[in-house]
Order: C-alpha cells, then structure tokens, then sequence
C-alpha cells in the first residue's frame, strides 16, 4: 500500500513539472522587480497573481509571454519587452509619470476580457528604438502628428488649411480583403484564423490582435474598481503611438479608443497685482505608422482641449489686472502607410476646444485721508475659447474617405470677465476732498472658431463670454464744524466698461456673451460747512453714475445786544441761523424782543439722501458683512425729516460704519 501511494506522488509531481514546462513558468503572487529582469523561456502570469515593475525596471521575456493575472508598474514606466508573442487576458496597469512601453518581436494579441490603463502616453511597437523615451522625444512625435507632413499615403492630421489629394478615393475597393492583424479593439475578434501577412522576402509580419478596455490618461470611464489619477507635472504631453515602421499590415477593427482631454492651464489666484492663468494644453495626439492600414468598425474619440487657468488678482492693488488663460486644442491623429490606407468604417468624436480661463480683478479702496486717496482700477480679460479646426488632410492612396463620419465639431467657449475697482477714500477732515472711485473694464473672451472640411458634417462656434464691472463710488469730501469753511468736495464716480465675448464662427456661429453689469460709480457728497462741498460727478457707464449731493451750508452770525425800548423792555441778544441743503439759503427768523432759537446739532448718519441720528442706531458685526455696521435699535430709525426709515435687515443692514462715518448736522 505505501509503494502504491509513495508511487501515485511521483506521478503527480512528475505530471505537474510537465505541465509546467509546457505552459511556461508560473510566478507566484505579487512578485515584485526592482531592477531589469530577464526571464528565460515562456511566462505565465496565472489569473490572482501579480507582477510588478518598481522604479522604472525593465521585463525581458526571451520566449512567449501570457497575462492572465496582472501587470503593473510602480513610481516609474511599465516597460516590457518580449522576444517571442504576448497573450493578454488580465490587467496591465500603469499610473505615473512614465507611461506603458510594449515592444513585441513576434505575434500580440489581447482578448476582450483585458482592462489597459495608463494616465501617461502608451506606445507599442516591434523595435526599441522606436521607443520616445524622454519628454522631449514624446513631444516630437506629438509635435510631428499635429503637422500637415508626411510621405506616401496619409490619413490625418485635422488642422486649419487641411485638404483632401486627387488620388483619394471615396468608395472601398470591391476587392478588399479582411486584414489579419485587429488593433485595439473593444469586442472580441476572430483574425487571428486569417492568413498572416508577409513581406516582400516572403517573411511572416507580426500579427497584432488587441481588445479589452483600454483607459489613457483621463479619458472615458475607467474599468469598475480602477481609479485613474491626475499624470504628474513632469507630463507634458500623452501620445498613444503604434510605429511599426515600414512593416506590419495594421487594421483597427471593432476598437473604440478614448483619449483624455488637454492639462487645464495653472491658476494664478490672488498672489499678485497682474495675474495670468496658463494657457489650456492641447489633448492628447494618435499616430500610426505601418506598411498597411485597415480602418473597421474604429471609433476614435479625441478628447476636450484643456481649459485656460483662471485669474484673480490680490485684493490691494491699483491698478489690479488679471487675464485668464486661453482654451486648449482638441486632440488630433495622424496614419501613415508606406502602402494602401482602406477605410470600411471609421468615426470620429472630434472632442469641443477648451474652454477660456475666467479672470477677476480687484482694485483696492482708497484711504480716508486729507485728501482721500484714490480708488483702484480694475481690468479683468477672459481668456479666449479653443479653437476646433478639423480640415481633414488626406494624401495618396487612401480609399474610402466617404466611410468616415464625424460629430459636430464645437469650438471652446469664452471665460467670463469680471472687474471690481475700490471705492474712494473720504475726506477726513474739514476742506479734505473725497478721493475719485476706481474704474472697472472687463472684456470677456471670444469664442472658439470652428471649421469642417474633407468629412461630411457641421461644426459649431463656440460661447462668447459674459462682461462684468462697475465703476467704484466717489470718496465723500470731509465735513467741517459751523462757521469753519469749507466741506470738501466728494470724489468723482469711476467709470465702468465692459465688452461680451463674440461667439465664434462656424456653420452655426456661437452665441455671443452678455454685458452682465455696467454701471457706472456714483460721485461721492461734498462735505458740510460754511461753504459746503460740491458733490463729485458721477462716472460713465451705463447706466451713468449719480451725481453726489452737495453738503449742507452750515453757518451762525451773533446779533450785538440793542438799547431798552420806550417800554422799557430788555432786549436779548439775538441768532440768525442759515442751514441749507446746497446751494440754496434758509435764513431763520428774526425776533426783536425775544430770544431766537440756538441751533440744535446731532451725531447721524446720511442713508439715501436721509440723516439718521446715531441715538437710535447700534453698531453690529455680522459675519456676513465682515465688517462693523449699522442697524436701527429697535427695526426702524425717525430720520430728521419726520420720516421713518426701516432697517434693509441683514447682512450689513443701513451700511459699513467705515463707508458712513457719523458727521454732525442740525436738527429743528
């Protein structure tokens, strides 16, 4: 019995070291490489194991190489080269700065079920020295795929001034055959049953059958449980770059690729007085090259242009001028076959051109001074929307340009423009004008233009955007006591201007942005006094500002003490008192035998043209007016007038105390 059994062990271990041998070596899980590895013979990596790339280690597979499992990179690039074949059933993943590098000497075929994500660009080709390997090299063939250049037949790139050559056909060949090599395709596909191609020595040319889900950069929805992260700074541009060189027959077939959007610009928020967003990059770029390409069932989506950074100046500034940053490019591709380019179905989701950067500037209140100072202008400018020119370039032998369809093409929308200038200082003393308001300009950003040709369809400008300012109030001029000349004069209203983004032009031409406020500053009240301040003129815009009010003419002359009348009656000394509101005169009456009346003075406030005595006002600090101001006592203020004058409520109630200091002023 134990010969039976010791004999029944021997087999299995010698049956599992067979099965082994002939289906490659099994790795165990979470394997980790940290420095270049070669593998001798064929890998498996079996479904729930893990292989992992650390800081940018290279994997050699001298034989065929088979994921079912996962492969994934760690702080650096997924680089993997394979000497025999690649089958894929699993995950390969790489998150990071450096991107997923295959280079594949024979045969390479991923199935439906295999999950590609990578947040950097993603290159596949037979030969390493096809490889960009720096980010200078990697915008190269950026660069190069934006270009309207190459020789032989092309499809691509989609730019301004793009056209269609004579020997471009727009019809299929009858006698097209069915390609052997299935490129990145999101169902499953069979082509690995057809002939493979050959060179002209008659050599066999890689086969090339890849499905799955493919997610790079930041473009799509990633696989369920799969997060896709920001690319690192250190990114500048993210290519998806197949380069098979003067050999292989290429056909995308049933593969839907979806590439992310443009980096938005850097924001420049409240560090300085001139503040500018960063342009909005370009999306990401497709290039193909091969000896044939085949265009089946391809749905290509090329990804938003990036936004422009947004712009805020700080908030102490004269003048404060802030520009956001224009809207990024949509992406683009560019194919390149030294032989035949067939299209039996291609489409293309353009991707809209990046929106405008918004911008806000900010001018600085003036100082209450002898004379107030100043108010800060303001200027604010929306970056511009992208434009989105997809002119298709077509050169050589291409057939089947009627087979390819595209989406409205729509160009970026503009960035809003908003302008706040700070309001003037007030006269602190009597015979202290008030310090002009500041001027506000906003131009908002234009749309994006946008253009079709070479490709049945339309194409659509893109949003003006919308125009906000205001021109800040005058200072008021500084009051004096009675009897002291004179008040001072109020400042003068800032002036507003705003400008609408145009929309852009297009089959149908963009919207254009709306003037959201234009008004211009009032002027600042003159100062009260024996000879009062002249009130500031209002600021253009429109509406124009008001004109301020001028002060109170304040002024008493004493009456010398007259002789006993025949009656025999004292005669008291008498007043005349003149008050007026302007420049007109109210003198009191004069008595005779009586007493006139002393004038009355209190401490009040002047709201909408009204004196509110300080008696029934109390002093708050709401935080939503973030800073000390005045409410009614007890809901509502007797103005001198008579009349009763209701508390606005919150959040700053009749206004900051800074902006309506307490003067003194005569009451009946």
């Amino acid at each position: 019995m134990k010969k039976t059994l010791f004999g029944l062990i021997i087999l299995l271990l010698i049956g599992g070291a067979y099965y082994i041998y002939n289906s490659g070596l099994g790795l165990d899980e979470g394997v980790v490489y940290a420095s270049d590895t070669t593998l001798p013979g064929d890998t498996v990596i079996n479904s729930g194991e893990r292989i992992t790339l650390k800081d940018g280690a290279t994997l050699t597979v001298e034989g065929n190489l088979n994921i079912n499992g996962e492969l994934e990179c760690d702080n650096g690039p997924l680089n993997l080269v394979v000497l025999g074949s690649v089958s894929a059933g699993g995950q390969i993943t790489c998150q990071g700065e450096g991107g997923l590098n295959i280079i594949a000497q024979n045969n390479i075929t991923f199935s439906d079920d295999t999950e590609v994500v990578s947040d950097g660009s993603v290159q596949i080709t037979s030969n390493a020295s096809k490889i960009a390997k720096s980010e200078e090299a990697i915008e190269a063939i950026y660069n190069e795929t934006g270009e309207n250049s190459g020789e032989g037949t092309r499809i691509g790139p989609m730019i301004e001034g793009g056209t269609v050559g004579s020997g471009v056909s727009s019809a299929m060949p009858q006698s097209s055959q069915k390609s052997p090599i299935a490129f990145l395709g999101l169902v499953k596909i069979a082509a690995a049953q057809e002939e493979s191609a050959r060179d002209k020595e008659g050599n066999e040319l890689p086969g090339v059958v890849i499905s799955g889900t493919w997610t790079i950069g930041e473009g799509g929805a990633p696989p369920a449980g799969v997060e896709v992260g920001t690319p690192g700074k250190k990114v500048k541009k993210i290519i998806l770059n197949f380069d098979f060189g003067d050999n292989g027959k290429v056909t995308l077939k049933n593969f839907h690729l979806v590439g992310p959007k443009g980096r938005a610009g850097e924001s420049d928020e409240g560090t300085s007085c001139n503040a500018k967003g960063g342009d909005g990059e370009d999306a990401f770029r497709f290039r193909v090259q091969a000896k044939d390409i085949t265009l089946d069932n391809f749905r290509l989506e090329l990804g938003d242009g990036g936004e422009g950074g947004f712009a805020e100046t700080s908030k102490d500034c004269d003048p404060g001028i802030a520009r956001g940053g224009k809207g990024g490019e949509a992406g683009n591709f560019k194919m390149t076959a030294i032989g035949a380019i067939q299209i039996n179905s291609f489409h293309i989701v353009p991707g809209r051109g990046g929106v405008g950067g918004a911008a806000i500037g900010n001018g600085r209140d003036g100082l209450n001074a002898c004379p107030g100072t100043k108010g800060g202008d303001a200027t604010a400018t929306g970056g511009d929307g992208g434009k989105n020119k997809k002119e298709l370039a077509v050169a050589g032998g291409v057939s089947g340009i009627g087979k390819v369809t595209i989406d409205t093409v729509v160009g970026g929308f503009g960035g809003d423009a908003t302008a706040s200038p700070g309001k003037g200082g007030d006269g602190s003393a009597c015979k202290c004008n008030g310090g002009n308001g500041g001027k506000g300009t906003a131009t908002a950003g234009k749309g994006g233009d946008a253009s079709l040709s070479g490709i049945a369809g339309t194409s659509e400008g893109g949003d003006g955007g919308n125009a906000s300012s205001f021109g800040a109030v005058g200072g008021v001029g500084g009051s004096c006591a009675v009897n002291q000349p004179k008040g001072g004069n109020g400042g003068k209203g800032g002036d507003a201007k705003s400008t609408f983004g145009k929309g852009g032009n297009a089959v149908t031409k963009g919207s254009d942005g709306e003037v959201k406020d234009e008004t211009g500053g009032d002027g600042g009240n003159g100062g009260d006094g024996c000879g009062f301040g002249r009130g500031g003129k209002g600021g253009a815009g429109n509406p124009p500002g008001k004109n301020g009010a001028d002060g109170k003419l304040i002024c008493s002359d004493e009456k010398p003490k007259t002789a006993p009348d025949s009656g025999g009656s004292g005669v008291t000394p008498g007043k005349e008192v003149k008050s007026t509101g302007g420049s007109g005169d109210s003198t009191g009456d004069e008595t005779g035998g009586e007493t006139p009346k002393q004038p009355k003075f209190i401490q009040a406030i002047k709201y909408q043209n009204k004196y509110l005595p300080v008696s029934e006002l109390i002093i708050e600090d709401e935080v939503g007016c973030g800073a000390d101001h005045w409410h009614a006592a007890r809901g509502v203020v007797t103005a001198t007038d008579g009349t009763q004058v209701f508390d606005p409520g919150p959040q700053c109630g009749y206004g900051k105390v800074r902006d309506l200091p307490a003067t003194q002023v005569e009451v009946p």
